[in-house]
């Protein structure tokens, strides 16, 4: 299971994402949190570069394959894999496919310089792995590229109650 992005409900369970073996097989649910063994963070994925304890057949599936030059790559970011990739590291179940993006996912609580987030950008398109990236913010998640590329417009911020529309969202 995993955590999704939606309002706990009025008890406090949490939402989670049950996924089954094709995409069309996840189900949305909520999990009693006295359910919860162990909750790993996509952040705690790269501080612990979790990826190495996969098997080497494993790891050559090519958005696993990047890991390791990833967190080379993005050191001075706080950053984490997030969806198939994410979870495959964590449980181990083998969700990534050769045809499988890369999800990622960048602490925006502070300051971001837009510059070094087009320069990532640029390198990371020159890959054979599409690779999404949303800023994590308080009230949700922003699509990098999407801010990027609209810098004076309006963009989707993804939050627990759904999408919003959302002005500037750099000040």
């Amino acid at each position: 299971m995993v955590v999704r992005r939606a309002e706990p409900s009025a008890d406090g369970y949490i939402p989670v994402g049950v996924r089954g073996q094709e995409r069309n097989q996840r189900e949305a649910a909520f999990l009693d949190p006295n359910g919860v063994c162990q909750l790993v963070s996509p952040y705690a994925i790269a501080r612990r570069q979790m990826w190495n304890a996969l098997s080497t057949e494993r790891r050559q599936q090519p958005v696993l394959h990047l890991m390791d030059w990833l967190a080379e790559m993005m050191a001075d970011w706080r950053w984490g894999p997030t969806g198939s990739t994410g979870f495959e590291i964590v449980t181990g179940y083998p969700a990534v496919k050769a045809t499988s993006d890369l999800d990622l996912i960048i602490d925006g609580s502070g300051d971001i310089d837009y510059s070094a987030a087009e320069g990532l950008l640029r390198k990371l398109q020159q890959l054979d792995v599409r690779i999404d990236i949303q800023v994590e913010v308080k009230d949700g998640a922003y699509v990098l590229r999407e801010i990027l590329e609209r810098r004076t417009s309006t963009v989707v911020l993804r939050t627990f109650s759904g999408p919003k529309l959302v002005r500037n969202p750099w000040q």
